[in-house]
């Protein structure tokens, strides 16, 4: 831009020594929030500010990207999704549950076991990238990244030694399919967004929380449920989206800054997502947690049986029932 163009677009008078110190002509600043419900230590938000120090390295410091963790975040539950659909968050890291309270399709990473294993959950990702992005686009959204959670299981406030302990739970569950496989099993379940957990907890209100063993740990858990159950009910994805309107007003330049960065983001999670597991073990132990591995094959078979039934049914939705089809290998391969 010629420095006569720019005086006549701001109606300013734009001095040689203020161009000099905006750096290369080609720099341009821009100012970014990005909103997670989770703390710090999850691995969604690690990977939040993993992703804007390497913006603020890639851009000199020209974009910078704020991370609004936990309490800091003023946008809680459902009420992320339309923060970001609007822009009055720029960008969101947003559960998959929270997504799917406003299209079932975002269920899909945290249907109750359908992926075996970390290598699964990312190649059902990729197959369904397309369909996700699609999605997302009729939300005002467009992709970043991906951030793997370690599997979901049970924190209980007492042992789950059988299937008929499962039924006496009072368990927060994160979207409407764990909502579902929970109440087939005869639990009494309730779906909830993880901010609105620790008040749940402190009335009394529950005596479990499904949740990942990093989820559960960032959050401090053990306080109150002190027995971790691998169920590995499913590996379910949070999502790193930008408002759509936000990123056309970017440069090509600062969209791609943002686009390299997510990227580094994405194959770093997906690479350390595996040794989470036995950190987040280590430090349940540390807090005197009991953990049961090898849950009783009566509360295995029952949640699966009830997994199954609860897949069924949203499989057999219309806009999903060719995903099943063209991911045939992919859901195959267990």
């Amino acid at each position: 831009m010629s420095l006569s163009s720019l005086t006549k677009r701001c109606g300013l008078a734009v001095s040689i020594s203020a161009l000099l110190l905006a750096g290369p002509a080609t720099a341009q600043s821009a100012s970014l929030q990005l909103i997670n419900e989770y703390p710090a230590t999850s691995i969604t938000a690690s990977a939040d500010l993993q992703f804007a120090a390497a913006v603020k390295q890639l851009s000199n410091g020209d974009i910078a990207v704020t991370t609004l963790q936990e309490a800091a975040n003023p946008y809680k539950g459902k009420d992320q999704v339309s923060a970001v659909s609007s822009g009055k968050a720029e960008i969101g890291t947003l559960f998959a549950g929270i997504l799917g309270g406003s299209d079932s399709f975002f269920l899909l990473s945290s249907l109750p076991f359908v992926v075996d294993d970390f290598d699964q959950a990312q190649a059902l990702f990729t197959c369904t990238q397309p369909e996700l992005e699609r999605h997302l686009a009729a939300l005002n959204m467009r992709l970043l990244y991906a951030t793997p959670w370690p599997p979901s299981g049970i924190w209980s406030a007492k042992a789950l030694p059988d299937v008929e302990a499962v039924k006496a739970l009072n368990i927060r569950t994160y979207d409407d399919n764990s909502r579902g496989v929970f109440q087939r099993v005869g639990a009494n379940s309730v779906n909830l967004p993880f901010s609105a957990v620790g008040p749940k907890l402190a009335s009394g209100e529950l005596n479990a929380v499904l949740s990942s063993g990093d989820g559960g740990a960032g959050n401090r858990l053990w306080d109150q449920l002190p027995n971790f159950t691998a169920i590995s009910y499913a590996i379910p994805l949070s999502y790193t989206i930008i408002n759509n309107d936000v990123w056309n007003k970017l440069t090509p330049a600062q969209q791609s800054i943002l686009t390299q960065a997510a990227k580094t983001t994405s194959d770093a999670s997906w690479a350390n997502v595996k040794n989470r597991i036995q950190d987040n073990y280590a430090r349940m132990k540390e807090h005197h947690m009991q953990l049961n591995l090898q849950p009783a094959a009566s509360m295995r078979q029952a949640l699966r049986k009830a997994g199954q039934e609860q897949a069924d049914s949203w499989w057999r939705q219309d806009k999903n029932s060719d995903i099943r089809t063209r991911c045939a290998a992919v859901l195959q391969a267990k």
